[in-house]
C-alpha cells in the first residue's frame, strides 16, 4: 500500500471503538458483522494482532445480545498469517470468520453458525471523536512509528532492519517523526530513539486499539540487551544481506508464539518458491557443552513442530561465538526435507551459509 494510511469510518459500542461494521447477507439471513481488517505489513505478528481482536470482540458476546458476530479481513500474502490468526482466535465467545481480504464470509467460514436476520440489522453508533493524524501519516513514517512503539528504544539499524528499509529511508521519516513530535532522539554514548506519548498513542490508534482499552502484547516480549537483542533486531537486515535471492515479508524480534515458543526474532517470506518461516536463535554460550546441545535440540524440534503444522519451511539459525557452533552443530543430522539449519559468527553481519533443506550448515 502507498500513499497515506486511511481507516474507514468507525462505530462505538459502549467505550470500545470498533474499526468496521456491516450487516452481510450470510446464507439466507443477513448478519450482524463487526469487521476487523488485518494487514500482515502493520507491525504486527499475526499472534498479537489476535489478542487484539479477542479483546475488542469478546465483549461483544454480551454488549450485542442480538446476536453479533466477527469477520476478520487478512490482507496477507503466503497462507501462515490469516491460518495462524484463525488457530488463535478459537475459542472466542461470538462466531467469527477469518478469510481473504478480497473474500466475502460464507457460513462456512464461521467458528460456529452465526445468528442471522430476516432484514439487515441497524448499525451501531458511529464513532465521531476519533483522534486525528492516524490518516495522515506517509506509510515510511508510519511503519517507523510501529516498530518503534514494539521496540521502546532502538538504534536507526535496528529500526530500517524491522521496518524493511535502508537506514538512510529510516532516518529521514524519523526525523519527520521528531518534527511532529511523536519521536524523540537521546543523544549519549549510544543514542536512541523513543516515542513520545502521542507517538505511541498514534502507533496504538493505527492498530485500531481504542484509547480505553489496555493492551501490551504490541512490545517485544524479552528484556535482553546488548548483542543479543541486537542481534535479534537486526535479523531481517542480516537475512537480506546474505540472502537476496529469499523474499522476506515482514519480521520481529522477541516474538511469543503459542505453545511457549520464544525466538529471539522471526522472519517471514519466501525461500526457493516455498513459504518459509526464518527462526533465529542468538546463544552466548552461559552453559554447560550438554545443557547446549540439549537446549538447541529441543528448541528445533518444537519450532520444526511448529511449521509442519502450517506446512510451511524452516529455516533455523544459530548465531554464536564460534565455540558454541562447533558444540551445537553436533546434534543437528537427520533433518525433515522441509528444514535447513544455518550457523554462524555472530561478528559476521551479514554472512551466512547458502541454505539447503534437510541439511545443516556451517
Amino acid at each position: 500500500m502507498t500513499g497515506a494510511h486511511k481507516i474507514k469510518m468507525a462505530y462505538r459500542v459502549k467505550e470500545m471503538i470498533y474499526p468496521d461494521w456491516e450487516s452481510l447477507l450470510v446464507g439466507k439471513g443477513w448478519a450482524d458483522l463487526f469487521v476487523f481488517p488485518v494487514n500482515s505489513s502493520d507491525g504486527l505478528p499475526p499472534f498479537d494482532y489476535a489478542e487484539l481482536i479477542q479483546l475488542l470482540a469478546s465483549p461483544l458476546a454480551l454488549w450485542r445480545r442480538g446476536g453479533a458476530s466477527a469477520w476478520v479481513k487478512v490482507n496477507a500474502p503466503g497462507t501462515w498469517f490469516l491460518a495462524e490468526i484463525r488457530n488463535s482466535l478459537r475459542g472466542l465467545p461470538l462466531p467469527v470468520a477469518v478469510t481473504a481480504y478480497d473474500c466475502k464470509p460464507q457460513i462456512t467460514n464461521f467458528s460456529f453458525r452465526p445468528r442471522t436476520f430476516f432484514s439487515p440489522s441497524p448499525p451501531p453508533p458511529a464513532a465521531d471523536d476519533l483522534p486525528k493524524g492516524t490518516n495522515e501519516l506517509p506509510e515510511r513514517e508510519l511503519a517507523c512509528l510501529r516498530v518503534l512503539a514494539r521496540l521502546e528504544t532502538a538504534f536507526t539499524s535496528e529500526i530500517a532492519s524491522l521496518a524493511g528499509m535502508s537506514i538512510p529511508y529510516a532516518r529521514q521519516a524519523l526525523v519527520a517523526l521528531r518534527k511532529q513530535r511523536l519521536a524523540y532522539y537521546e543523544s549519549g554514548d549510544y543514542p536512541f530513539w523513543k516515542l513520545s506519548r502521542p507517538g505511541l498513542s498514534l502507533a496504538l490508534r493505527s492498530w485500531n486499539v481504542p484509547a480505553s482499552m489496555k493492551y501490551s502484547f504490541y512490545k517485544e516480549r524479552a528484556r535482553s540487551q546488548g548483542r543479543h537483542r541486537r542481534d535479534a533486531r537486526l535479523w531481517p537486515a542480516w537475512l537480506r544481506r546474505a540472502w537476496p535471492h529469499a523474499e522476506i515479508w515482514s519480521a520481529w524480534s522477541e516474538v511469543s508464539i503459542p505453545g511457549r515458543l520464544f525466538p529471539d526474532a522471526l522472519a517471514w517470506g519466501r525461500l526457493d518458491d516455498q513459504e518459509t518461516l526464518f527462526w533465529l536463535e542468538v546463544e552466548s554460550g552461559k552453559a554447560s557443552r550438554a545443557d547446549l546441545q540439549l537446549k538447541m535440540t529441543q528448541r528445533l524440534s518444537r519450532a520444526a513442530v511448529y511449521t509442519n503444522q502450517f506446512s510451511l519451511c524452516l529455516v533455523f539459525a544459530v548465531l554464536a561465538p564460534p565455540w558454541v557452533r562447533e558444540t551445537v552443530a553436533q546434534v543437528f543430522h537427520n533433518l525433515p526435507q522441509s528444514v535447513s539449519v544455518v550457523l554462524t559468527d555472530w561478528k559476521d553481519f551479514g554472512q551466512l551459509p547458502t541454505p539447503k533443506w534437510g541439511v545443516a550448515r556451517w
